[in-house]
């Protein structure tokens, strides 16, 4: 009653404001009822999602296992039905024939591409060769291919011969002349590039001529393997080498030849101004500075002619 009194008594304004105050307590008081209320139905919506998303899953994975598998299936049996197996000569076989046979469409191209080649197929292991011919590819084509499992005896000698009659005449016919060949007709020999070719035109050059086949050995690049392929076509012509006129020649020049160095030219002009201008390489071998192997090697393109 006395707070009757007390709201009966205030003002207009005072009563206003205590109306005003009321109901923000009031509200204050109701939210986190209601924040309670709708935060623990959120939760439960949730759980439903969450139940729903997991049954149908569940229920899903099943069914897109089975639709794969099906798939699978049935491009297997179609595949098995499109496989017809019949006698055939695998020689110019038509693509369409090659996959009826099971083939894919790439493995029919490598077949199609070795025959083009002029690739042929003699005897049912031939077949087995291809690289994509797998095992179990010709297990079952093998008893329809219809080719000989082998070469008769007599068939085998003759392409032996034959072989070995065409390799023979290559070798024959093949024949370069190391003293006047030039860089194409050195890459006819087999293991010979641009490179190699260019390296012994420009070696011979600088020698003066090779007057032996051995000496191509010398050239950078020409191993032994390398020379063995080469000597059966290599021949040396009737070709004299340019000599070097040693008891006219300075340092410098006698330093150009590839077998002789800056020391070994100086102690040859040395030794002829002391003693003479040379008669023979005899002369040569009386100088200790120069060794058996560099006369050995130099001695063919000397020339001991004094000349006036």
């Amino acid at each position: 009653m006395k707070k009757l009194a007390l709201l009966f008594g205030m003002s207009e304004r005072e009563r206003k404001g205590f109306l005003v105050l009321s109901v923000l307590i009031g509200f204050i008081a109701i939210v986190p009822v209601l924040y309670s209320f709708y935060l623990r139905k959120g939760e439960q919506e949730a759980i439903v999602v969450i139940n729903r998303s997991i049954v149908h899953k569940a229920v899903s994975l099943p069914e897109r296992e089975e639709r794969r598998y099906t798939g699978e299936n049935t491009q297997i049996q179609r595949a098995k039905k499109e496989v017809q197996l019949f006698s055939f000569d695998p020689n110019n076989l038509p693509a369409e024939q090659w996959e009826q046979l099971g083939f894919t469409e790439k493995q029919v191209q490598v077949i199609q591409n070795y025959q083009a080649k002029g690739g042929r197929f003699r005897t049912k292991a031939d077949v087995a060769k291809l690289y994509v011919v797998s095992e179990a590819d010709f297990e079952r084509i093998a008893p329809y291919i219809s080719l000989p499992d082998m070469l008769p005896a007599r068939e085998k000698v003759v392409s032996a011969e034959k072989t070995a009659d065409r390799t023979d005449r290559r070798i024959e016919t093949l024949r370069i002349d190391l003293a006047t060949a030039d860089t194409l007709s050195l890459q006819r020999m087999q293991g010979i590039g641009p490179v190699l070719a260019s390296r012994i035109v420009k070696f011979r050059e600088a020698l003066g001529g090779f007057h032996s086949l051995a000496q191509v050995k010398e050239v950078y690049g020409i191993s032994a393997e390398q020379y063995a392929k080469m000597e059966p076509s290599l021949i040396l012509g009737d070709n004299p080498v340019q000599k070097l006129p040693v008891n006219a020649l300075t340092e410098e020049t006698l330093a150009q030849h590839p077998y002789i160095s800056w020391k070994e030219a100086r102690h040859i002009v040395r030794y002829r101004e002391q003693h003479g201008a040379f008669t023979a390489l005899t002369d040569l071998e009386k100088m200790h500075a120069l060794d058996e192997e560099f006369i050995r090697k130099i001695g063919p393109y000397l020339d001991f002619v004094t000349r006036d």
